[in-house]
């Protein structure tokens, strides 16, 4: 991962400690790092905390710089980020624990209930691997009084956290995601516009995926429709880049359906625009997402896109307007759905449009915007709590 410049003046009158399951790289991962190069107050002052450091795995380089730490723990299950934890906010006067991830949001709150009972807390649901279990949720309920917000990228999540967990609607905030042009700088022009695949004569169309690779993600689904595919299509690439636990399944997949010669595994790029940069269309196949930046990216990088139907991509996505639905987990639908856009010059245009006016509105700008809101509000002094209505 290229050098990331913080921008934090740690001089600010309050604190706030920025606490991520994992680094590597992910949705919260690329909010984090967005937010090392930005200010979002002068008088508040954020650091950061990785619980578990895994950028080893993907030849990234630890970020070095004042206010931003990694837990040394070796050992997956491991005591140490819990009292490396304690120790910075000692240390850093910690006021705010914004906390991102599952691991993240347990271990916030057993810091403020045993330890530090005056820090303010505030949970962040990405779309963790245990966010809609039963336990959970039961966790969430249980505790609700105890967190002073809850931060959703999605209305789907607010709702779940209303229903299920009874916490108090107005003690929730639905905050978007963005998209970086800074991580697509690679797939821009000089003149601003989107650089990518290109039905050039004679070149392979590029069918592409950004992502991780999970079971959740799809995948799958998508190397599915493959051969579907061939049978219907000119000459076709598809390019899968990422990683993940999945890899090793789906390379697999690809050699017993027999089309090797057509999927490529990029692994983790990046910057992610030298992926997009590649493609003519952008496929995302999750049968569950929270807040894709990959689908902002993808707009901004001109790209048609073909997604499933899935939560939240169906409260993101306006239907033959920013993009195709596909009927979730459906691999011959998604083919019929690759090939709408593959033979159909003006729904592709038409969708692809949609996209760039719908990038527009996911600015880092407006994202720091309201999370300064969030975070002046907490500082400034007693606030409500998830307490059920």
């Amino acid at each position: 991962m290229a050098t990331v410049a913080t921008a934090h003046n740690m001089t600010g009158e309050k604190r706030v400690l920025y606490l991520v399951d994992k680094s590597g790289f992910g949705g919260v991962q690329t909010i984090a790092y967005t937010l090392m190069r930005h200010v979002v107050d002068e008088r508040i002052g954020i650091v950061f905390f990785f619980l578990r450091n895994i950028n080893d795995r993907f030849n990234m380089e630890d970020i070095r710089e004042s206010n931003v730490f990694y837990s040394r723990a070796k050992r997956r299950y491991s005591l140490r980020p819990f009292f490396e934890l304690l120790r910075i906010i000692r240390e850093k006067k910690i006021s705010v624990l914004h906390l991102n991830g599952n691991k993240s949001i347990i271990l916030g709150l057993v810091v403020k209930r045993l330890f530090h009972p005056e820090l303010k807390i505030i949970a962040h649901e990405h779309g963790g691997v245990f966010d809609y279990t039963r336990w959970f949720a039961a966790f969430l309920k249980f505790f609700r009084r105890h967190f002073n917000l809850f931060i959703t990228i999605s209305n789907y999540r607010k709702n779940f956290l209303v229903e299920r967990c009874r916490v108090d609607p107005a003690s929730i905030r639905v905050l978007d995601n963005f998209v970086d042009p800074a991580r697509l700088a690679s797939g821009i022009s000089g003149d601003g516009r989107p650089v990518h695949g290109g039905q050039g004569k004679g070149m392979p169309f590029v069918i592409g995926y950004v992502g991780g690779l999970s079971r959740i993600k799809g995948c799958d689904v998508l190397i599915r429709a493959i051969p579907l595919l061939r049978e219907r299509m000119g000459s076709f690439r598809v390019v899968i880049a990422g990683d993940g636990p999945a890899r090793a399944e789906l390379d697999e997949l690809v050699t017993t359906l027999g089309v090797r010669d057509i999927v490529s595994f990029l692994g983790f790029v990046d910057p992610p625009g030298n992926a997009y940069a590649r493609f003519d269309m952008m496929v995302i196949p999750s049968r569950s997402e929270e807040g894709p930046i990959c689908l902002y990216e993808a707009w901004m990088m001109g790209l048609p896109v073909v997604a499933s139907n899935a939560p939240v991509l169906n409260e993101r996505i306006r239907d033959g307007e920013t993009g195709l639905f596909f009927q979730s987990d459906d691999h011959r639908d998604l083919a019929e759905k690759i090939l709408s856009v593959c033979h159909n010059p003006g729904v592709a245009a038409h969708i692809r449009e949609g996209g760039l006016r719908e990038a527009a509105r996911h600015t880092v700008e407006q994202y720091l915007e309201n999370l300064r809101a969030v975070y002046r509000s907490l500082c400034a002094g007693p606030t409500g709590n998830g307490m059920a209505h």
